[in-house]
């Protein structure tokens, strides 16, 4: 760990680096929508950037991965259907048989796993709880891989998810809030 980690810091402008850090930038407008058709276009762009990062990095899991998102999030915005994310979750598992070559190279296959089951499935906070945890399996991996720009990018976007999970709490209670008041107010007038 430590000789990546000197690695780390001595590549820091490398190509593959390069491509972490814009990965980085672009994740932040990602992570900050709550408009979710916003947050899964911005979110495609930013698996396309990693995909080149973790190629260049040669970790093929990663880079399939990561393909495999940006795939996924574009079927996502035409289609919420089940047979579609099932079809996904296969091709990660077939992804899984070709490309894992270390126990650690399960971690990015298993969040595309907890990632599809999101983009297809979930919504406003059910999806950003669960992409929250695909933050962590890709932290996770991001340290393992010596990505100096991925690693930064995660950490940022588990803060930046817990602060759009916050203000969609928020905007919740102010919803019920509002509506209760509606309710309450009309009865007595």
């Amino acid at each position: 760990v430590f000789l990546r980690t000197t690695l780390m810091i001595h590549d820091f402008f490398s190509t593959a680096q390069m491509f972490g850090h814009a990965a980085l930038i672009l994740s932040m407008m990602t992570f900050s929508r709550k408009n979710d058709l916003h947050f899964r276009v911005l979110l495609t762009g930013q698996n396309l950037l990693l995909a080149i990062h973790f190629f260049l990095l040669g970790n093929p899991a990663a880079a399939a991965g990561s393909v495999l998102s940006a795939t996924r999030n574009v079927l996502s915005l035409r289609t919420r259907s089940i047979i579609v994310a099932l079809i996904l979750l296969a091709a990660n598992v077939l992804l899984g048989f070709l490309v894992v070559k270390t126990a650690w190279n399960v971690i990015p296959l298993l969040d595309t796993a907890v990632a599809t089951i999101a983009m297809f499935r979930l919504q406003g906070l059910h999806l950003r709880y669960a992409m929250l945890v695909a933050t962590l399996l890709w932290l996770t991996n991001n340290i393992l891989s010596g990505s100096i720009g991925a690693t930064v990018m995660e950490i940022l976007i588990a803060i930046m998810s817990c602060i759009t999970i916050y203000r969609l709490h928020r905007d919740r209670k102010r919803s019920l809030a509002s509506v209760s008041c509606q309710k309450t107010c009309g009865e007595t007038a």
